[in-house]
Parts: C-alpha cells; sequence; structure tokens
C-alpha cells in the first residue's frame, strides 16, 4: 500500500487534465524555441476561425428554428416567457427552444402598461398580467426567416394580478 521509488506518475495523454505535465525535452532547444514560435504567431488566426464557425453555427441554428416555425404558421404551442419588455414579451416555445416575441399591439383585450420591478405587463382594466417565468400558449403569427424573428399572438389570458406586500 505504500508508493514504490520507481512508481510513475500517470499522465492522461487525451484529457485536458494532462497540459503542462510533460516537460520532456523531445526536439533540440532551437528547435523546439521555433515551434513555440510558430505555434504561438498560428494562435490567433486559430482562435478566429473558431469563432467564425461559432457564429456560423449560431445563424444556422436560427435558419433552421425559423425555417421550422415557417411551416408551422398559425398553429398553437405552449411557451414560457422568459423576457419582459415594454414593448411586449418573448416567449421561448417549447418544442425546439426557438424565441418569438409577443407584441402589446397584439394584446387586444386591454392596454398594458410595463411594470420593471415585477417584470410583468399588466392590463389596466382587467388587471391581467404576463409575467417572467409564466407559462402560455402561444400562436405564430407571422416568421421573418431571414431576420430570424419569429411574431407570436397569446391564446387565452394571462394570471390575475396580485399586490406585492
Amino acid at each position: 500500500d505504500r508508493r514504490s521509488p520507481r512508481s510513475k506518475t500517470v499522465v492522461d495523454l487525451h484529457g485536458p487534465s494532462g497540459y503542462g505535465q510533460i516537460d520532456w525535452q523531445v526536439l533540440p532547444p532551437k528547435v523546439q524555441e521555433e515551434w513555440q514560435a510558430f505555434l504561438q504567431a498560428q494562435l490567433p488566426k486559430i482562435q478566429e476561425g473558431y469563432r467564425i464557425r461559432q457564429q456560423a453555427e449560431r445563424e444556422l441554428m436560427g435558419l433552421k428554428r425559423s425555417e421550422f416555425m415557417q411551416k408551422h404558421l398559425g398553429e398553437v404551442f405552449p411557451g414560457l416567457i422568459i423576457g419582459v419588455q415594454n414593448y411586449g414579451f418573448f416567449v421561448q416555445v417549447d418544442p425546439i427552444l426557438a424565441e418569438g416575441l409577443v407584441r402589446v399591439s397584439t394584446l387586444k383585450n386591454d392596454w398594458y402598461e410595463y411594470r420593471s420591478r415585477q417584470q410583468a405587463l399588466v392590463g389596466r382594466k382587467s388587471r391581467r398580467q404576463f409575467r417572467l417565468g409564466d407559462r402560455v400558449e402561444v400562436q405564430i403569427k407571422n416568421v421573418d426567416y431571414y431576420r430570424q424573428q419569429i411574431d407570436l399572438a397569446v391564446i387565452g389570458e394571462g394570471r390575475p394580478y396580485e399586490e406585492e406586500e
């Protein structure tokens, strides 16, 4: 159960934990320095390529979501309110996690005012509210494929307003 002086330390060559643990001098010092300088010069190009690939992947995912939603215009989906602003609220549609906007102008049954502290839109007459984290049913009204914008309309009403104490 004691470590022997002949025991070797194990380094995982395939995992990220092995980085910096190996200091074998395989190349002559001059060649090693040249390679280090070359690799350091290449690093910004590699990082830029990685950033561009990530951005392209996000763009493609957005286009695919828009394409999916275009095929389902007029259909009703459950969603979750993930953001509230004075001009409307953002809903994350459940099946594919696409985000869309429900504009205040589409809420025809009342005049809604924005309450920033409560992250809610509250109706003046009906006292109905749409708050961050509420579940709503939304209908897909319009999809702009190239801008990746999805316009939604609420089906039903929000929940009754409760005054905070």
